[in-house]
């Protein structure tokens, strides 16, 4: 549904200035996540460490002409065909506007509250429910003050059944969103400490999450959750809509659950529904899992899903990574890290989901709680029972209220003050063959913790100068309009650079956009926190799902590939998802071929789940000017194509072929974006642009030692002298990237000053080197490539390209980030 700003304006209360008839059709508050800008209203909001009025001056140069503001740009002049909507409230504003849009939609709203679980419910409904309508739901946690208006706004009647999830944190915001989701049906999980700091007590913070509910006709809960339950049958408007209620203990429940653990590693759930028996299985045994299981089987049964569908959806349901994330630790331990909630009771499931885990010791390191609002003995003595319940092997708890409270704990259990201090005491090989789940408020930084735990002890390592990056992107933009866009090339692990660290740099630098080749990579940038528009080069359709989740834009490059990714779109029922279509002009790799471009806009029109993004190809030869004429042609075959896909869009999209050496011979070709790629890492050969190498590789010295004449060195016994040498010995090998070919004094390294030569034949983990009459010894810096010896150089001995030998370095080489 599309509003005006006049309408805009009037919904929310606001006074209009500027035209009254500009388009609107999505509500943004972030800018950094824009993909395009077309009938997009920006929502100025003010917290505590952000002022989205400072953004306006570079949206409105970006293409929005739509702001819902609280304070009017000084100069009003230049914005000339902007609509400013003036609010005394712009959080206010998008929630009237959001609520307007939820009076409009005639379909059934469900709502999910709780302390816990809200979001995992609300996937795993929204998972089954799509199997048999179109269904829209909340975006990842969008359940806030903000998060959820922005949710309900894309209510559509396309829609027949939307899912939102509610959050709070203080006493009066469940009745805000009330008035905007307005749930016709709705779902409470339980009541935990989470956020009880602002309320007195369990009993008044589930009355005000109840309130969710004033207005509903039917309300779904757990009736083994004796204060919810008993709220329920004690407030007169509560008590006469449609209870349905769910137990594992009562039988008189609407819905009675009995539960068996099965060998599989599966639950087996028998229940009892009106009279009917049902079997269903799911595949998880820890107890949140299983509940969370109930909740969503109860809403299906209640909207009376078919067994089969229901069945089919259970055995489905895969882990949320909201809360706990998964990693390889050292010393064969596995790490789960849980910082999304740090409270008893996600505390309690927390420590469920490890005692399901496998037979393997159990270690839990804890911080203490921020949001409990309870005296430290009876929080703290809560805790020791739990660790008592389920047989932690190990527990260390840090933070001074832990410390404080040791004596409820068991002798051998270990407490520090900070997590600096625990870091300072650690010994690695102390943790062996264990779970460790760090379980830690946000104050507390464990972070730090895990990237001790999660640290391989490795002497070599792949320095990354980011000034050096900086040069390089500036380099290329100095061939650029202002108004081109970047799209950065961070695959392959950022050619070897280090992918996130790298794309949050080139975030804070400007770029407009980063590319990845599989989805798996734009997975890693999602979680380490980077936000800008990822598009994944390489998708394959199981992808589709993940992509989705993690707002992560597919290249679509055939017929097949894109029905596949619109099926999984359509399902979803998404409204403009944003994608981008792949030209094959002459290099013949992933891409449409001109003749197949009727077919593709034929089923451009008729998809409304999509939004074309951006049209691009690749150029096969920009670096050589013998066969310019070949790419003059691709130009030609590109802009015909892009033309007649325009046409069936009936709205512009970006358009990019310049890779980092086409951005130099040949920038009349920069359209509105370009991708440079390897360039910006400082590798390759670019005429005409003066690049600063951005890697050095290095390792140390392990040993060194005298070898008499006549003795070999390395496998093979390939290098033998005459005379005695001294050689090092270098853990760098093969399996760290240091290519085989760079022995037997093919390739040199750079130690103390001098270029020494590798000898014998490189080695899995290791190589050596001739140091004779050079002065060095263990633990000296050994460069393999960068200041000193170019990664051009070694491409050329190794018969390769520096494309290559970047991404060939493995992550068991550890990055370091440094400016200078």
């Amino acid at each position: 549904m599309k509003l005006k700003s006049s309408d805009i304006a009037a919904i929310a209360g606001g006074v209009l200035i500027g035209p009254p008839d500009i388009v609107v059709s999505e509500l943004v508050t972030d800018s950094r996540q824009l993909s395009y800008t077309d009938e997009i209203a920006f929502v100025a909001i003010r917290g505590k460490n952000h002022d989205g009025h400072k953004y306006i001056a570079g949206l409105y140069q970006k293409g929005i002409r739509t702001f819902i503001v609280e304070n009017l740009p000084e100069n009003i002049p230049v914005y000339p065909e902007a609509a400013f909507i003036l609010s005394e409230s712009t959080v206010a504003a998008l929630q009237l506007i959001a609520s307007a849009r939820r009076k409009a939609f005639t379909s059934p709203v469900i709502a999910i509250t709780g302390s816990a679980g809200k979001t995992i419910v609300k996937e795993w409904l929204a998972d089954i429910m799509s199997l048999s309508l179109p269904v829209i739901r909340s975006p990842r946690s969008y359940n806030s003050q903000i998060g959820v208006p922005l949710s309900v706004w894309k209510l559509d009647e396309k829609y027949r059944l939307g899912i939102f999830e509610a959050g709070i944190s203080h006493p009066g915001e469940m009745e805000k969103l009330q008035r905007i989701i307005n749930p016709s049906i709705g779902v409470i999980t339980n009541i935990g400490d989470a956020h009880r700091e602002n309320f007195p007590d369990y009993v008044t913070k589930a009355a005000e999450k109840l309130k969710l509910f004033r207005d509903s006709s039917t309300i779904i809960y757990c009736l083994d959750h004796k204060i919810v339950s008993e709220l329920i049958d004690s407030d007169e408007n509560l008590k006469r809509k449609e209870l349905i209620s769910w137990s594992l203990q009562n039988k008189n429940a609407t819905v009675f659950a009995e539960k068996v653990n099965l060998a599989s590693g599966n639950t087996g759930i028998n229940l009892t529904y009106k009279g009917r028996v049902y079997y269903f299985e799911v595949p998880f045994q820890d107890r949140a899992s299983v509940e969370n299981a109930l909740s969503v089987t109860a809403v299906c049964l209640h909207l009376g899903v078919s067994q089969d569908l229901i069945d089919r959806g259970l055995r489905g349901l895969v882990s949320v990574p909201m809360r706990m994330e998964m990693k390889g630790g050292i010393n064969n331990c596995q790490l789960i890290e849980d910082y999304y909630n740090s409270d008893p009771g996600s505390l309690g499931m927390a420590l469920e989901y490890l005692k399901a885990q496998n037979g393997r010791k159990t270690t839990l390191i804890l911080s203490d709680f921020v949001q409990a609002g309870r005296s430290d003995p009876e929080l703290y003595g809560e805790v020791a029972g739990l660790l008592k319940k389920t047989a932690i092997t190990r527990f260390i708890g840090i933070g001074r209220s832990l410390a404080s409270c040791k004596h409820l704990f068991r002798p051998e259990d270990r407490f520090y003050y900070s997590t600096d201090e625990f870091i300072r005491s650690i010994i690695t090989n102390e943790f062996s063959n264990e779970i460790i789940l760090l379980k830690g408020a946000r104050v507390f930084e464990f972070e730090k913790i895990a990237r001790v735990l999660e640290q391989q002890v490795h002497l070599t390592v792949l320095e990354i100068n980011l000034d050096a990056i900086s040069h390089n992107l500036n380099k290329f933009r100095s061939y650029l309009y202002p108004s081109t866009k970047i799209m950065a090339m961070v695959k392959a692990f950022a050619y070897g650079s280090g992918s996130s660290e790298i794309a949050s740099f080139l975030e804070y630098h400007r770029v407009s956009y980063l590319a990845v080749a599989y989805a798996d990579e734009g997975v890693g940038l999602r979680n380490s926190g980077v936000t800008l528009p990822v598009m994944v080069m390489n998708p394959d359709p199981s992808a589709a799902e993940l992509m989705i989740k993690y707002s992560l834009e597919p290249e679509l490059y055939s017929i097949t590939s894109f029905q596949s990714f619109v099926s999984v779109a359509d399902r979803h029922g998404l409204i403009g998802y944003p994608v981008h279509i792949k030209i094959d002009t002459g290099m013949h790799r992933l891409g449409f071929l001109p003749e197949e471009i009727a077919g593709l806009v034929a089923e451009i029109r008729k998809r409304e789940c999509i939004r074309i993004i951006s049209v691009f190809s690749h150029l096969a030869a920009s670096e050589n000017a013998g066969l310019d004429n070949f790419t003059k042609k691709q130009v030609e075959t590109f802009l015909s194509v892009a033309g007649q896909i325009r046409q069936a869009t009936t709205y512009p999209f970006m358009r990019h072929i310049l890779n980092s050496s086409g951005i130099v011979r040949m920038p009349a070709y920069q359209f509105e974006m370009v991708r440079p790629g390897i360039g910006i890492y400082g590798a390759g050969s670019f005429d005409g642009i003066d690049l600063r190498p951005a890697g050095r590789f290095k390792t140390r010295i392990s040993q060194v030692k005298r070898v008499k004449g006549g003795e070999p060195v390395g496998y093979g016994c390939t290098d033998v002298s005459d005379t005695d040498r001294i050689i090092a010995i270098l853990p760098v090998g093969y399996a760290d990237g240091l290519k085989r070919k760079m022995g037997n004094r093919r390739g040199n390294l750079f130690i103390q000053g001098k270029r020494v030569p590798i000898i014998g034949n490189v080695c899995m983990d290791m190589c050596m080197a001739d140091i004779t009459g050079v002065d060095a010894q263990a633990g000296d810096e050994a460069e393999i490539f960068g200041e000193n010896i170019s990664i051009n150089e070694i491409a050329e001995i190794c018969e390769t390209i520096p494309y290559e030998i970047l991404t060939s370095i493995p992550e068991r080489v550890k990055r370091v980030f440094f400016r200078g």
